[in-house]
């Protein structure tokens, strides 16, 4: 074998090996977001719970809020690591938003559910539709 054939072989190896591994980076970048939204919009719900006088302990899908935040403190989460995320990520989303139109279109049609003045079976209840009775009910007030 001769020294180029050797030489773009690796060239190539180590392209493979650099590709994949953006992309798993990506994806964990990815991940971490989304747990970091998790929390957020958890947090929004308990805090618009607490403002009904509902106990937010009764909303069981909140738990995913509590179960990210300590995934992501055992990492543990920073600043900086943020910021990476968000450089990994910034060029994945080239829909000029569109897509976020389709969750919003969703939760504003469950949230219609709830303009009577109705309640969710909170033990029960998914985070959309928690989200979705928190914005039904942020509309009424």
């Amino acid at each position: 074998m001769s020294a180029i054939k050797r030489d773009l072989k690796g060239w190539l190896a180590r392209l493979e090996i650099r590709a994949s591994t953006t992309h798993w980076d990506r994806h964990a970048a990815h991940y971490r977001k989304t747990r970091r939204a998790v929390i957020e919009i958890c947090d929004a719900i308990r805090e618009r719970l607490l403002l009904m006088e509902l106990d937010p302990e009764l909303a069981v899908s909140l738990q995913r809020g509590e179960e990210a935040a300590a995934e992501l403190a055992a990492i543990p989460d920073s600043e900086a690591l943020r910021a990476a995320d968000e450089a990994l990520t910034r060029g994945d989303q080239n829909d000029d938003g569109e897509a976020l139109g389709i969750p919003i279109a969703q939760i504003e049609r469950m949230a219609r559910h709830f303009e009577d003045g109705s309640q969710p079976d909170l033990a029960n209840a998914s985070l959309a539709q928690l989200f979705a009775f928190c914005f039904a009910n942020e509309k009424l007030t």
